[in-house]
């Protein structure tokens, strides 16, 4: 499946109704039992988003929205502005506003996971992007780890087999203990899966924010002039430092993302292989926020139960580069 097929799909059948106690992953009994079934259209899905200061998270919004018109459901929407302490306030409001199921996209996995525990007895709960391992029906995202490796490897194209490259990372943060450190760890072993010694000379929180990427690019490069390669952990991130470089003259130091496939950044990839901005991996806001809303509407109409769904869930994985960038630039996309 490529991004321009992308079309959303939701399952709309009503069985029983089953909203008893959602528990933890792998419980036969977390999406409850007993009571009537529910029709779509009189169901209410619950969404938790961590921020909206990246793309990524503010397309999830609208496919959400959009999804919500299609089907007739009402949707509750609530953006945590970054804060783990204000999502868990929004998760109990939704609860006394009588959300059926909630959806999540975690903040901080160690310090959410005991409320959200609890909220998982109450509503069937899943996640979407960064979950917590145990807690709740599934966790809808990408493979970061083998979406990073798919993208390092491409971009390892861009040097020589054998060289040693000194690399910089842009990072999610303290707080981003799941998805960054997979993204991470994905892409530096791309690299060397394509034959680069890598150093690892710089890394700066940028908190997979564009604005907050050009104070982290510019600070990184103050200390290491000479980077061969700068990698954010997302394509805003990425599209950050490609800012700092271009307003410095920098036309030697490459940039690459682990993952997104952000339409900006594969504008920029589209101009040629000769761009500065080498590569990136598939990470399709729409393709889990289908999924992720097709699980949610199958356990609010009793549907299906918790024990139906796998404890993760993963979508397609691809690095994306100049020689496959048709397949999945979209300039009209909404990501």
């Amino acid at each position: 499946m490529t991004m321009k097929k992308i079309t959303t799909v939701i399952a709309g059948a009503a069985v029983l109704l089953t909203l008893a106690a959602c528990g933890t992953v792998g419980d036969s009994d977390a999406g409850g039992s007993g009571g009537e079934a529910k029709d779509v259209k009189e169901i209410t899905v619950g969404f938790l988003q961590r921020q909206l200061d990246a793309p990524y998270y503010s397309a999830m919004q609208a496919m959400a929205e959009e999804i919500a018109d299609k089907q007739g459901f009402k949707l509750l929407f609530q953006n945590a502005g970054g804060d783990a302490v204000t999502q868990l306030d929004q998760a109990q409001t939704m609860l006394s506003q009588g959300a059926d199921v909630l959806i999540v996209n975690a903040l901080d996995p160690e310090t959410q996971r005991a409320q959200f525990e609890q909220i998982a007895g109450e509503v069937p709960l899943l996640f979407i992007d960064t979950g917590i391992e145990g807690v709740g029906v599934t966790s809808v995202s990408s493979d970061n780890l083998a979406v990073g490796k798919l993208s390092g490897e491409l971009t390892a194209k861009r040097f020589t087999s054998g060289d040693t490259i000194d690399v910089g990372v842009l990072t999610g943060g303290p707080g981003d203990i799941v998805v960054g450190p997979n993204r991470q760890q994905g892409f530096l072993d791309g690299l060397e899966a394509g034959g680069l010694t890598v150093n690892l000379a710089a890394s700066a929180v940028a908190d997979y924010a564009q604005d907050k990427a050009v104070p982290a690019a510019e600070s990184m490069l103050a200390a290491n002039p000479d980077l061969d390669l700068i990698f954010g952990l997302n394509d805003s991130m990425a599209l950050g430092a490609l800012t700092v470089l271009q307003d410095q003259g920098n036309t030697s130091t490459l940039v690459a993302a682990s993952a997104d496939g952000q339409k900006e950044a594969l504008a920029i990839i589209n101009e040629g292989c000769d761009s500065q901005y080498v590569s990136t991996g598939l990470n399709s806001p729409s393709l889990a926020t289908d999924r992720a809303f097709e699980i949610a509407i199958s356990l609010a109409t009793g549907e299906s139960k918790a024990s139906d769904f796998d404890p993760e869930e993963y979508t397609e994985a691809a690095g994306i580069n100049c020689d496959n960038i048709a397949d999945y630039y979209d300039a009209s996309s909404v990501f």
